[in-house]
């Protein structure tokens, strides 16, 4: 039993880093292209390029190690079903779940190193990422801007570019908030440039060839139109703090401080949809970690009926399960948030219902 056990585990470690790399690659493939794109054509340097890079991994590996796990033990567990080794066994007078349980306790344990990962590793990558991005608005501010989005970030201006070439922006749009009595001032400009000032933490928008509605002095709800070839806006803010003291959103809070926040934060005290989020957060990070153990419940017994073991077959099973599992993540954290269920409920959902099925799959197919 021993030996066939260690057979097993050995059996399970090739095709776990293989998927372990291929999903790696995947999850990666569209990152690598932005990433790219900032570096080749955005002037970001090499440098603040790696670190962003670094800094998506954790939240990768959050989704990669389970879906990786998962590939493994139906690839394993299916090809000695389909081979009849499985039956083999049972001939023999072992017992499939006792061949099982070393894959099952290993799962576990890569659950609590998931934990580990999501809740300090992770929490501190995703806001330093957003520390990084933020410090790139001063530094490589065309890095930053993107043609058919709104830009929200900057102290009383909210900037839409159609188009952006080199270091030009093309059918501009800015709309330059006033307090509650005066109107919003519209400039549409063809052409555009932004001047980085790194050291004052500012930058300047110069316009080209364009219009700005201004508010009438004696009435604000009144507008004059002022055709310009050249226009030069006032040094511009970010909106928010300084990126060195940016305050971390829910999501990147670890279970230390989210306990910390309930319990003192007399802010937060007041606030029941403030708390409810809060409770999703801590919920969330520690139902989402035993993702491995969840699949390693339902893949076992599913190896072994499907009787298959071709990677398509593996990959497909393995995909779905995620699927439907991620789907019910994102269902059942809504249902938290809008307070339709109690935090605990709703996030542990998905668990219970992914390893429910599989310990009643488990019973029919490694028990008897």
């Amino acid at each position: 039993m021993k030996t066939l056990r260690k057979y097993i585990l050995k059996e399970l470690l090739p095709p776990f880093l293989l998927c372990l790399l291929l999903f790696t690659f995947i999850f990666l493939a569209g990152n690598l292209v932005k990433l790219a794109d900032l570096l080749l054509n955005k002037g970001v340097g090499l440098q603040d390029t790696l670190k962003l890079l670094v800094l998506l991994i954790p939240s990768l590996l959050s989704f990669i190690i389970p879906t990786s796990a998962l590939a493994a033990i139906l690839l394993v567990f299916g090809s000695l079903a389909q081979h009849n080794e499985i039956t083999g066994m049972r001939a023999s007078g072992v017992r499939v779940f006792s061949v099982a349980l070393p894959v099952l306790l290993v799962c576990f344990l890569m659950s609590l190193a998931n934990l580990f990962l999501s809740d300090q590793i992770q929490s501190e990558a995703e806001f330093a990422s957003r520390q990084t991005v933020k410090e790139m608005i001063f530094r490589h501010p065309m890095a930053y801007l993107e043609a058919g989005k709104f830009i929200k970030d900057f102290q009383d201006y909210i900037i839409l570019t159609r188009r952006i070439e080199g270091n030009r922006l093309y059918d501009v749009t800015i709309y330059q908030l006033q307090d509650g009595k005066k109107a919003t001032r519209t400039i549409i400009a063809e052409q555009g440039e932004i001047i980085s000032f790194p050291k004052e933490r500012t930058l300047k928008v110069r316009l080209y060839n364009g219009t700005s509605d201004e508010p009438a002095p004696e009435d604000p709800a009144s507008f004059y139109k002022l055709n310009f070839k050249t226009f030069e806006l006032p040094p511009i803010q970010l909106r928010k703090d300084d990126p060195s003291k940016m305050r971390k959103k829910t999501r990147e809070l670890r279970l230390d401080e989210i306990i910390y926040a309930l319990r003192y934060d007399p802010e937060l005290k007041k606030d029941k949809n403030a708390q409810r989020e809060y409770r999703a957060a801590f919920h969330k990070k520690i139902s989402f970690a035993f993702a491995p153990f969840v699949f390693a419940l339902f893949g076992l017994p599913l190896a072994v009926i499907a009787r298959r073991g071709e990677a398509v077959i593996s990959f497909s099973l393995a995909m779905g399960t995620v699927a439907i599992y991620y789907v019910l993540f994102i269902w059942s954290r809504a249902m938290a948030l809008e307070g339709n269920f109690p935090p605990f409920l709703a996030l542990w959902f998905p668990n219970f219902f992914i390893g429910g099925c599989g310990i009643f799959l488990m019973k029919k197919a490694l028990l008897v």
